[in-house]
This record gives C-alpha cells, structure tokens and sequence, in this order.
C-alpha cells in the first residue's frame, strides 16, 4: 500500500511537470491569456508582444519562468505585463512572502491577506513606479529596457502588482500602465520623491484619481481572475 502511494505521487508530480508550459519565444504574439508553467494566466484585451524572457532557478532549485509582454499605441509603449511562476511543482510547498506587495503601505491601494503564510498567499497592490533599472537589475529586465528603450517607455508608470501562492505554486506579476498614452504629461524623472503619481500629490487632481479608480476596478478584477488561475 505504501508503495502504490509513493508511486501515486511521483506519478502526479512527473504529470503536472510534463504538463508545464515554458515561456514563449521572444518575438511570439499573444492573446487573451497566457499558458505559463502550470496555469494559464489572464492578460488584458488586444495583441501582446513577447518582449523579454528569463529561465531562473529558486533557493529550493525549482525551475522558475520569467516573461515580459508588451503593447503598442500608436508605436508607443502603452501597457506591458511580467508575470513569473514555478515551471514544476515546489515540493517544499512553501515561497518566501513577497513584502513588496504584502503589508506594503505606502501604496495608492493594497490588499493583503493576514495568514502571513508561506504556502498561501494573497497580495495585490496599485502604485506609481519609476521606470529606472537601479541597481543589481535582472537580465530580464535589461533585456525589456533596451528593447523599450526607443518605443516610448515613460519615466513613471502605473503598476498593479500581484503576488499568491497556492499548492506549491507561486505567482509574481506586474501589469504595467503608460500614464502618457492616456493623455497625461510624462514626470520629469523616474526619482519617487516629489513624483506626481505618489499618493498624497495625485489626490489632489481630480482627473488623476479618476485614472486611478479605473485602475483600481482594473486591478480588482485581475486579482479575481489570477486568484482562480493559480487555484
């Protein structure tokens, strides 16, 4: 008996890494959702562009992949997407809590769940981010700068920023917004003081929290959306 469970679970466990999707080639076209390690994940309307592709490996030697998607207004970055996720089953069930996105506060909105888990979790946040590299960048990162470089990236974007564990598996994404592509002018710098999209300056424009509600309800939706993904 003990044996057929064994070899019941190393069953599942080769099933579900045969199953996993790796991430698309540079160049792919894509729409609606994107099949990802072991889930498929939503995208927001229109083409996407795969921009950016990164294999890694997790501290617990779980094989982890990286993509960044894109979409163009006009020949001008508009939106783009990073979404990473385990591409096999972590056996240890467990993924180092995202604080970035969980128990962040300083954050035009946030959620987070208060099981302070390793093996689940729930957190999204919406919030201004500078467009700058900084230091210690990813390669994947790099790689989406310079092909971003002379399409328009803006210094400050509008990020809705997601971060769940469920069954062994984890999810980090960011869907990125080009404030500029909606008709507003672009921050002088990427530096985040004094920036106009920090909480306590963009309450003060009506027409500003407007586009942030719309993110808001943008972001609700997702995290709905992501939260039945990665079930």
């Amino acid at each position: 008996m003990r044996g057929l469970l064994i070899f019941g679970i190393l069953l599942a466990t080769l099933w579900g890494s045969a199953q996993a999707q790796d991430p698309p080639g540079l160049g792919t076209t894509v729409r609606g959702s994107l099949p990802l390690g072991r889930h498929v994940f939503p995208l927001l309307e229109g083409e996407w562009t795969v921009a950016a592709v990164e294999d890694r490996t997790s501290s617990s030697s779980t094989p982890v992949g990286r993509v960044i998607l894109a979409q163009l207004s006009n020949d001008k970055l508009s939106r783009w997407i990073y979404l990473s996720t385990n591409l096999a089953w972590n056996s240890s069930n467990s993924w180092k809590r995202n604080k970035e996105y969980c128990d962040r506060r300083s954050v035009h909105y946030g959620y987070s769940d208060d099981l302070n888990s390793t093996k689940e979790t729930e957190c999204w946040i919406l919030n201004h981010r500078g467009e700058t590299l900084g230091e210690n960048a990813s390669q994947i990162w790099i790689d989406f700068y310079r092909w971003s470089d002379a399409r328009g990236r803006p210094n400050t974007s509008l990020e809705l920023g997601y971060f769940l564990v469920k069954s062994g598996d984890f999810l980090s994404a960011q869907y990125h917004f080009n404030p500029v592509v909606a008709g507003f002018p672009d921050t002088p710098t990427a530096s985040w003081r004094g920036n106009p999209w920090h909480a306590d300056m963009a309450s003060k424009y009506a027409r500003r929290l407007e586009y942030l509600r719309g993110l808001k309800a943008t972001g609700q939706d997702l995290f709905e959306k992501l939260k039945a993904a990665i079930k």
